[in-house]
């Protein structure tokens, strides 16, 4: 199995395990995958301080080790995201 193949499979086994998975981009966070969001569309950045927060109330949070570049290359990757500041800014379906 080549190394891409298998990367691809790990982030797939990633977005099944998790509710939220975020990339990184140097400092950056970018969330990637979220089951529970409806807004911001995804992808988007948020502060050290809304991830702490998000991880608090849910357990299922992985950050991926593959940069949020590769990840996006060539689909648009380059574009401006929206940085969420406040975790109440985020809006989530109910269950």
């Amino acid at each position: 199995m080549s190394v891409y193949h298998q990367n691809k499979e790990n982030h797939l086994k990633m977005i099944y395990r998790n509710n939220v998975v975020i990339a990184k981009d140097g400092d950056r966070l970018i969330v990637v995958h979220s089951k529970r969001t409806i807004k911001p569309l995804l992808p988007f950045e948020i502060t050290k301080e809304v991830f702490e927060q998000w991880n608090r109330r849910d357990s299922r949070i992985d950050i991926t080790y593959t940069p949020y570049k590769e990840l996006f290359d060539g689909i648009g990757g380059q574009r401006d995201l929206i940085i969420i500041t406040n975790f109440d800014d985020i809006e989530f379906k109910e269950n």
